[in-house]
C-alpha cells in the first residue's frame, strides 16, 4: 500500500522509520494521504487529518487499514427497467429503505435491492459503507462535504450533490471513524 505524507520534517522523519518496517511506502501519487494539521488537505484524495502529538494513532489506523480484509463484496445485484445488473459498490452513492422496499442510488441510476439494509450494512462495511440513519447507509468514498447541524447531528454532502442526514446517535460513530 502507498501512502502520501503531507506534515512537517520532524514528523515525517519519525512516520519513515515507523514505515521502514512495514509494506506501506510514501509516494507522491498515493489514493491515501497522511495530512498533519495546518497543512493543506488535497482533493480527490482520502485524507486522514492528524495533530503533530497524535501521530501514531493515525498511523495506527492505517496500518490497521493495511492488515484488514479487503476480500468483500466487489459488486452488488440491483433490478432496474426490468433488468438486473451489477453494481459496482464503488458506484454507490446511498442504499435507501422505504418499508419493505430497499433502493440502491447511484449517480446515473436508482436499482431495487432484494436483500435487507442489515445485510447490505454487514456484508459492505469493509468497502465504505456505513449506516447514517435507520433508514439509509452510505459511500464514504462518495461523500464530497460533512455539514455539522443541530443536535449533534452532521449532513453529508454527496458528489452527485444529494444531501443525507447522519442521527445524532450515528453521528458519533461517524466522527470516530473519520476522527472528527
Amino acid at each position: 500500500m502507498d501512502i502520501q505524507l503531507l506534515c512537517s520534517d520532524t514528523v515525517k522523519e519519525k512516520i519513515g522509520r515507523i514505515l521502514a518496517k512495514t509494506d506501506i511506502h510514501l509516494a507522491e501519487e498515493a489514493k491515501i494521504v497522511m495530512v498533519e494539521r495546518g497543512f493543506a488537505v488535497p482533493a480527490e484524495k482520502i485524507a486522514v487529518v492528524f495533530e503533530s502529538s497524535d501521530y501514531l494513532e493515525a498511523l495506527d489506523l492505517l496500518l490497521k487499514y493495511a492488515e484488514s480484509d479487503h476480500t468483500g463484496l466487489q459488486v452488488i445485484t440491483g433490478f432496474s427497467n426490468n433488468r438486473y445488473s451489477l453494481i459496482p459498490v464503488a458506484d454507490i452513492y446511498h442504499i435507501d429503505a422505504h418499508g419493505s422496499e430497499i433502493t440502491c442510488c447511484t449517480a446515473k441510476e436508482t436499482y431495487y435491492l432484494k436483500n435487507t439494509l442489515q445485510y447490505y450494512e454487514g456484508t459492505l462495511n469493509n468497502r465504505g459503507i456505513m449506516r447514517i440513519n435507520k433508514s439509509q447507509l452510505v459511500n464514504i468514498m462518495n461523500v464530497r462535504e460533512i455539514i455539522p447541524w443541530f443536535n449533534a447531528r452532521l449532513v453529508l454532502g454527496m458528489k452527485n450533490g444529494t444531501e443525507l442526514e447522519v442521527s445524532k446517535y450515528y453521528a458519533k460513530f461517524l466522527r470516530k471513524t473519520l476522527i472528527m
